[in-house]
C-alpha cells in the first residue's frame, strides 16, 4: 500500500472531534489572537528599535581547560571544548555526512583563539595510545633542541630532538646524543608559517606536498592526519585543512568510533581497500573537536596541543 492510500484509509477510519471537544482549543486560540491584535502602549510610545530575529547560525561557546600559568607570554592551552548553542540549529555530527562533519569542524576551528608562535618557542603535544602517554616539545622554527618523553608500563624514556643550526645537528643513537658529533640537516619547524588559509590554496598545497602517488586517497588522509598531529596550525589554516579534506570524494562517516583514550566520536574514513593502513579521524559528535585516530588498525588520542616558552613547560 502506498503512502497516499494509507493516509486516505486512516482518514476514513478516524472520526471528527465533537464540537464540545473543540471549545477549549477555540477559546485559547481566540484569546491569543485578540492579544496579538491589540496595540501595546509600551511599543507605540517607545523609540527603541525592534530586536532583530535570532540568527540560525550556530553560536559557539568556548571553554578552555589546562590554561598555562600566568605570565607565560603567548602560550595557548589546546584542550578546547567547543559546544554549540542548542538553539543554533546545528545538525549533530552523528546524523551528518562526512563532508558536513569536516565543514562543521572547520567552523569550530575558527572560534579558537589565534596565537602566532615566536621562533624561540616550542609546540607542546600530549597524546595517548592505550595506556602509554607521549609528550613532546618541538622547536617552533626547528633550530632549538626539543624533547620527547614516553611513559608506559615498561617505564619512562626521554629522547632529545636536536635542533638544526647552521645546517648541522647533533647525532642521536638510540635515545642518547653522541658527544662531539654532528650531521648535516635541514630545520624541521613545528610551526609552518606558510600553511595556506583558504581551502583552494590548501588543496594545492596538499597536492604539491603529498606523500603518496597521485590519486592515493588514503595517503592523502594520512597527510591530513600528519598536519593535525605533528605540527601547530593556526585557526584559519586548520579550518582550511578541514575544508580541503571535505572535498575528497567518497569519504564515509562511521558512528561510535573510539580514540586512543577511549573517547567515543564519529569517524571520518578516507577511501581505501580496507587494509591495515586505513585512516579514521575521530571527531567529537557534538563539538566537532578533533579527538584523534580510531579503528581496528590502531588508535591514538590528542590530549593537548599548545605553544609554550621552554622545554618541560606544560599548559
Amino acid at each position: 500500500m502506498d503512502e497516499m492510500r494509507l493516509l486516505q484509509q486512516v482518514g476514513d477510519e478516524t472520526g471528527l472531534p465533537t464540537a464540545e471537544r473543540l471549545v477549549p482549543a477555540r477559546t485559547r486560540l481566540t484569546t491569543v489572537m485578540t492579544a496579538m491584535a491589540a496595540p501595546s502602549p509600551a511599543l507605540t510610545t517607545s523609540t527603541v528599535p525592534p530586536t532583530p530575529p535570532r540568527s540560525r547560525r550556530p553560536v559557539w561557546r568556548l571553554v578552555l581547560t589546562g590554561v598555562a600559568a600566568a605570565g607565560v607570554a603567548a602560550s595557548l592551552a589546546s584542550v578546547l571544548v567547543l559546544a554549540p548553542d542548542p538553539l543554533g540549529g546545528s545538525t549533530p555530527a552523528a546524523r551528518a555526512d562526512a563532508a558536513q562533519v569536516l565543514r562543521n569542524a572547520a567552523a569550530a576551528a575558527l572560534e579558537v583563539p589565534d596565537v602566532s608562535p615566536r621562533p624561540g618557542q616550542f609546540v607542546y603535544s600530549r597524546s595517548q595510545e592505550g595506556p602509554g602517554i607521549r609528550e613532546s616539545w618541538q622547536s617552533v622554527d626547528g633550530t632549538r633542541d626539543g624533547l620527547v618523553i614516553e611513559t608506559s608500563a615498561a617505564g619512562r624514556t626521554e629522547m632529545v630532538v636536536p635542533g638544526c643550526r647552521n645546517g648541522r645537528a647533533a647525532v642521536v643513537k638510540g635515545d642518547q646524543v653522541v658527544p662531539g658529533r654532528t650531521e648535516r640537516c635541514i630545520p624541521a619547524p613545528a610551526y609552518r608559517a606558510d600553511m595556506p588559509t583558504d581551502a583552494a590554496a590548501m588543496r594545492a598545497f596538499l597536492t604539491e606536498h603529498r606523500s603518496g602517488e597521485p590519486g592515493d586517497a588514503n595517503a592523502a588522509g594520512k597527510d591530513v592526519l600528519y598536519y593535525l598531529t605533528d605540527s601547530y596550525l593556526r585557526p584559519r589554516s586548520r579550518a582550511a585543512l578541514y575544508e580541503a579534506a571535505a572535498t575528497t570524494p567518497d569519504l564515509q562517516a562511521v558512528e561510535q568510533v573510539k580514540d586512543g583514550a577511549g573517547r567515543s566520536g564519529i569517524g571520518i574514513t578516507w577511501p581505501s581497500t580496507g587494509g591495515p593502513g586505513q585512516v579514521v579521524l575521530v571527531f567529537h559528535p557534538e563539538t566537532y573537536a578533533f579527538l584523534g585516530v580510531g579503528g581496528s588498525a590502531g588508535s591514538s588520542a590528542v590530549l593537548a596541543l599548545a605553544v609554550v616558552d621552554r622545554v618541560g613547560q606544560t599548559p
